[in-house]
């Protein structure tokens, strides 16, 4: 088996599979000289010519290019969500996205992260059940309209997410306040959604429709316009759900966001 990249998959792909007792055989990191344990290798023409699985850990743009180093023979995997499983030329081949976020020199409990996947072949799935499913996750199949559906959702699950928090710690550090003040609620908020659906925890002035706060709250934006839109945006969008929510249950809504 070879591993293929050397960014934060590539890590935590490496680390699983040594704490599953599995063993890579070549490892190519071009711009790396560490490796957990395996044989490194800088360019594919120093690559063993025998290897007969290939764990593509690199971007997206990267998985068609990097297919031409490798024989038609052999079984590729790549484990990008964004990418389908025609950007592998072999015939053996497979996706196996897992859903988390994934930051070299991290502790990750990897039996815990899901994973959703989509082979070619029941050969390829054999292989996958004798190493990857033995390095981590709880396994779903999943064909490409799928996985690409739930890479989206990932994205307003956690990278915009964590873009709001970007832009709260900005405004918290220009009202001269701690940029950690609304942690032990972020947190908190966090674990209730362990037992509700969002839709039951949602709280806030767009939830009640409360004019007055919003518009002093787009007032004190009035200096950031990029993100006085992107509030208002969200707003309406929150606005225009829960009046839904309320009128299916027979209760009249109260309007939409000021301008």
């Amino acid at each position: 088996m070879a591993l293929i990249g050397n960014g934060n998959l590539a890590w935590h792909l490496s680390r699983a599979m040594r704490n599953a007792g599995l063993h890579i055989h070549a490892h190519l990191s071009r711009n790396n000289d560490q490796s957990q344990g395996w044989e490194i290798h800088h360019s594919w023409d120093t690559m063993p010519a025998n290897i007969d699985v290939y764990f593509l850990a690199v971007p997206d743009t990267v998985i068609s290019e990097a297919c031409t180093h490798i024989s038609d023979e052999a079984t590729v995997i790549h484990f990008a969500g964004g990418s389908d499983l025609q950007s592998i030329s072999q015939p053996h081949r497979a996706v196996c996205w897992p859903c988390q976020t994934l930051t070299r020199g991290t502790d990750i409990d990897y039996a815990s992260i899901p994973v959703l996947f989509e082979c070619a072949d029941d050969d390829t799935e054999r292989i996958i059940e004798q190493t990857l499913k033995k390095a981590w996750g709880t396994w779903t199949k999943a064909d490409g309209k799928q996985r690409l559906t739930a890479h989206a959702a990932a994205v307003f699950s956690n990278n915009f997410t964590n873009h709001m928090q970007h832009i709260a710690h900005q405004l918290l550090h220009e009202a001269g306040l701690p940029e950690q003040l609304l942690q032990p609620m972020v947190k908190a908020h966090m674990k209730l959604l362990d037992n509700y659906e969002p839709s039951q925890v949602q709280t806030g002035p767009a939830k009640r429709n409360d004019v007055t706060t919003l518009q002093r709250h787009m007032q004190a934006l009035q200096h950031h316009p990029d993100w006085k839109k992107l509030y208002e945006a969200l707003s309406e969008d929150i606005i225009t759900t829960y009046q839904h929510k309320d009128e299916g249950r027979g209760t009249k809504g109260k309007g939409s966001m000021p301008e």
